[in-house]
């Protein structure tokens, strides 16, 4: 019953939830930000860790097998209803004491616990758990600037809305006149001329939209076949279609060529959603989401170079070192027939680290980005590049000190979606 009443505090509070440290504003540093992934911050619980959590303000806050492990957590048996298919699996309770955040510290949370380790694993990341309610309160506004390289969360007395931004109102009842009040909806979301429900979604890279509304919005699907992680379940999904958009307008904000996979999110059975609005629409944006006040508020992102140097600050063990991101890179020339050889050397840091390289194209068109991954013992890597790249420019633009998996002891170089411009 202490947690109702903690949950039920944050819905309705003015300020922070009870158990915050002082202040009225707290910032978390992403891990690979650029990339448009997940929104991923380290967490520190009881002095253990980092562990990274994946934000979803729609969830419980949740860990997996192994940090209870690592803990010495008692947990409490149960099961729920919580997977897209809405089928039951069996959960475990606890509380985690002194759990840290970027500048926040909570003093107790109550999670939920998987009975297995992994099942919030993406992108090549070890993804130990789910920050939900328990942070995003409503009571707060959250926001995430990827140039900055940071998630944030200030009370309703510390926040102005950003001058010049763009805003776009929720609603809690659908365009069907159906109470919404879990999962608000956009005002005047259109897909080509149909006006949908669409519920914004910081948790889900891919926009999502039901069947019955693909042929009416303009959507194709072609071949897809990914498996994403679905839900704060940790259940994961074969999704086998997409379908883009030509144009997706919120009020003001307009996107084109937005992705979307097919919605059927068998949980919400009281209301049915048009589908969800995802991390790809939010993309070009700063982002600000007041749920208090029903208002999301979008600024345009700023250039790569000139927020270099507060991005690689977000990481206090990477600005010491004498170059931005604690490395250097340089581009030698391959054998006749391949493509040219990106050399990193480090400098400073001798702890696994994660280079984030942007790539443009000789005659000015964008490339996949590159990450590749030193391990704490390698001073320097050598990437071998399709050809695709000859001609192409390079430029650093972000480090992190946490990188993904890697099977090889000398490092990896994996590609990811162009940057945006």
């Amino acid at each position: 019953m202490r947690y109702i009443a903690v949950v039920l505090a944050c819905g309705c509070a003015i300020g922070s939830p009870p158990g915050f440290s002082p202040g009225d504003t707290w910032t978390f540093p992403l891990v690979d930000p650029l990339s448009g992934g997940r929104l991923v911050v380290p967490v520190t619980i009881h002095g253990k860790g980092p562990y990274l959590f994946a934000i979803d303000r729609d969830a419980v806050t949740m860990v997996d097998a192994e940090v209870p492990y690592d803990l010495g957590l008692r947990a409490l048996g149960a099961v729920r209803v919580d997977d897209y298919d809405d089928h039951g699996h069996p959960a475990f309770y606890g509380e985690l004491t002194d759990f840290e955040v970027g500048n926040l510290t909570i003093s107790l949370v109550a999670v939920e616990i998987l009975p297995a380790a992994g099942g919030f694993d993406e992108d090549g990341r070890r993804i130990a758990g789910v920050l939900g309610r328990t942070f995003i309160a409503d009571s707060l506004v959250f926001g995430f600037d990827r140039d900055r390289g940071i998630a944030w969360l200030t009370t309703q007395q510390a926040f102005t809305p950003p001058a010049g931004a763009t805003e776009l109102e929720l609603d809690k009842i659908s365009s069907a006149g159906v109470k919404v009040t879990v999962r608000p909806v956009v005002k005047a979301a259109k897909i080509g001329d149909t006006v949908v429900d669409l519920h914004p979604d910081f948790s889900r890279v891919t926009s999502e939209l039901s069947a019955d509304k693909w042929q009416a919005s303009g959507l194709a699907p072609t071949e897809w076949g990914q498996k994403i992680v679905d839900d704060a379940s940790g259940v994961t999904r074969e999704v086998s279609k997409l379908g883009v958009a030509s144009r997706v307008t919120v009020a003001a904000a307009a996107r084109e060529h937005v992705g979307f996979i097919p919605y059927d999110d068998k949980r919400l059975w009281r209301y049915k959603l048009d589908g969800v609005l995802g991390l790809d629409f939010f993309r070009p944006f700063k982002v600000a989401a007041d749920w208090h006040h029903e208002k999301i508020y979008l600024t345009p992102r700023e250039d790569l170079h000139a927020s270099l140097a507060v991005r690689v600050a977000r990481w206090p063990e990477l600005a010491t070192c004498a170059h931005p991101g604690c490395a250097t890179i340089e581009t030698l020339q391959g054998e006749e027939g391949k493509g040219p050889i990106l050399r990193v050397h480090r400098d400073g840091y001798e702890r696994d680290l994660e280079i984030v390289v942007n790539a443009t194209g000789k005659s000015g068109e964008p490339l996949p980005s590159l990450a590749l991954n030193l391990p704490a013992d390698t001073a320097a890597l050598d990437a071998q590049l399709e050809t695709r790249y000859l001609g192409a420019t390079f430029d650093l633009v972000d480090a992190s000190p946490f990188p993904r998996r890697c099977e090889y002891r000398g490092g990896c170089v994996m590609t990811q979606a162009p940057m945006p411009p």
